[in-house]
């Protein structure tokens, strides 16, 4: 044994360690259980910072109002009811049900006859409705009143076609109306080749609008007249003819139908609605 052989054996006893047994390059095994660090793993992570993730769904929950309900999407507003007459279940030559006629005006002897007719030519086959027979004179109105209508923003349509009349053709609608002697009236005259709009106020004719209006006397036309507040709008075969503003009657009526003097004239397919406020 030579000196430095000696040397490292004294050294090893003088520290306890006479178990220890060198390996092949002199140096000792550690036990694989003690940790590198005392007291510590080997694979912790002093400076790692806690999961935030509960902290966070605790923060979001505190924000929550779980008594707030969720929002909901308004209903839409639901739509208009729509009337309607065609006449198809009414008895030819009597006057259609629902319906008051009455004649105002210079009254002539006989009145005016309205009645159901058949027509194989009506936009809703086989009936219509209308004046078949009058003599009036330029001063006569023939009216047929919807009774327990009352409309005030309304819009109404109606088809109609002229079939006699020397002095007067044609008709139209009344709105608005509270009786025989105060309502609306919209209508066009074939004989005038005009459309007109006025109001009867206590007996009284109003003149609100007029426009010129050429038209096939004997053909089926489609007027539509819409009121909303005091404005009112008029369209033949869906072409606007008169536009214009009135406050004569700013309260619901009724609505009707309306000839003058001689004219002869049938209408079908009649409705109304009231228009929603905007």
């Amino acid at each position: 044994m030579n000196r430095c052989t000696v040397a490292l054996v004294l050294a090893l006893v003088a520290c306890g360690g006479t178990d220890a047994k060198p390996d092949a390059t002199g140096a000792t095994k550690a036990d694989a259980t003690t940790p590198a660090h005392p007291g510590k793993t080997s694979d912790a992570k002093p400076d790692a910072k806690p999961d935030a993730k509960p902290e966070a769904d605790a923060a979001a929950k505190a924000a929550a109002k779980p008594d707030e309900p969720a929002p909901t999407t308004a209903a839409p507003a639901p739509a208009p009811e729509l009337r309607s007459w065609s006449f198809e279940d009414d008895a030819v030559d009597a006057i259609a049900k629902g319906f008051r006629v009455v004649a105002v005006g210079e009254v002539v002897d006989p009145p005016a006859t309205w009645a159901i007719v058949e027509d194989a030519e009506a936009p809703s086959p086989p009936h219509a409705f209308g004046v078949t027979k009058t003599v009036g004179t330029n001063k006569s109105y023939n009216l047929a009143l919807v009774e327990g209508t009352r409309y005030g923003d309304v819009e109404l349509n109606v088809m109609l076609a002229a079939r006699s009349g020397s002095n007067n053709q044609g008709g139209g609608v009344m709105f608005r109306a509270k009786g025989e002697a105060d309502h609306y009236i919209a209508r066009y005259n074939p004989v005038e080749n005009n459309f007109r709009v006025y109001a009867l106020i206590g007996g009284a004719r109003v003149d609100i609008a007029a426009a010129p209006l050429e038209l096939d006397p004997k053909a089926w036309q489609a007027l539509r007249v819409t009121m909303v507040g005091d404005h009112i709008e008029c369209f033949v075969d869906d072409k606007l003819v008169v536009a214009a503003d009135d406050k004569s009657l700013p309260e619901p009526g009724m609505i009707g139908l309306w000839t003058k003097g001689d004219a002869a004239t049938v209408f079908d397919d009649l409705t109304v609605a009231a228009i929603a406020p905007r």
